[in-house]
């Protein structure tokens, strides 16, 4: 294609008319020549022109019809920096401006969707967590690298999102131990599976272990000030929405246990409330 031939090709694609695309600072009959051949465009005209397809100049210039080429290029520095920034939303936005996605782009966008469905998990955002997940199956299944590591984090955050009440009940402990060792995600799969032998940073699985210790010897009203500890010292480094519920549900028990029913009733309704909170 000649450079009347792609930016109309672009401009249709972009569902603009010519009059939308000269703006104020080409005529549309000037615009209708360039796309015709029985002009080309100066120098000036050309960068405004692209800069309106969100095209480099370079790619209305060559003979290469590749539009990904040139827009990666443009783009791919922008999709890393948000990356390592974690700004996960916005590098998905940015690969979406591209006309294609290959294994590079994809395995980014497997790990985009990975962050988010883990963060949504987290924060009890259960409907959300799941969409993400979708994606990163889609995404995960594009691209030629390995994505058997980020399959299984993923798979572990999934179960919890699947049934945050008994997450356990829908994983498969056996193959996580080695795997995730080196990753930052053992400590949550050691909270997960109630391993009180491992050396946890954060406090706040360390007293909910041991308060599930005290509930076990029938110490409930020891387990009730670790417990409420706990929830009176939250913050968002230290909890999450399994641990909330998880609090929650082990605050009803043991005030039930000590005959303590009014409180019961509080923290079924706070563990309730908080699941009908998670359908988001």
């Amino acid at each position: 294609m000649n450079i009347g031939n792609k930016i109309k090709h672009l401009r249709t694609e972009l569902g603009l008319t010519q009059q939308q695309l000269s703006g104020d600072k080409i005529t549309r009959n000037m615009l209708s020549c360039i796309e015709s051949g029985k002009a080309l465009p100066s120098l000036e005209t050309l960068l405004y022109i692209a800069e309106r397809l969100s095209v480099p100049p370079s790619y209305l210039l060559s003979d290469d019809n590749n539009l990904f080429f040139y827009q990666k290029n443009k783009f791919i520095k922008q999709i890393k920096d948000e990356y390592k920034k974690r700004n996960f939303e916005n590098c998905i936005k940015q690969i979406e401006k591209l006309s294609n996605i290959d294994d590079e782009l994809a395995y980014i966008l497997a790990n985009c969707y990975f962050e988010l469905g883990k963060a949504a998990v987290l924060s009890g955002k259960i409907i959300s967590a799941k969409e993400y997940f979708l994606n990163f199956d889609k995404f995960s299944k594009k691209c030629i690298y390995d994505t058997s590591l980020l399959e299984l984090k993923k798979e572990m955050y999934y179960s919890v999102a699947e049934n945050i009440q008994s997450p356990l009940l829908e994983l498969d402990t056996d193959k996580y131990n080695d795997a995730l060792t080196e990753t930052t995600e053992i400590e949550f799969f050691k909270y997960l599976i109630q391993d009180n032998t491992y050396n946890y940073k954060n406090e706040s699985y360390i007293s909910h272990l041991r308060a599930k210790e005290l509930i076990k010897s029938y110490r409930y009203n020891e387990a009730v000030v670790k417990l409420k500890s706990i929830e009176n010292n939250k913050n968002k480094d230290n909890y999450n929405a399994y641990l909330t519920l998880s609090v929650y549900s082990d605050l009803e028990t043991c005030y039930k246990n000590i005959m303590n029913f009014e409180n019961a009733y509080r923290y079924c309704n706070k563990r309730l409330s908080l699941l009908e909170g998670f359908k988001s």
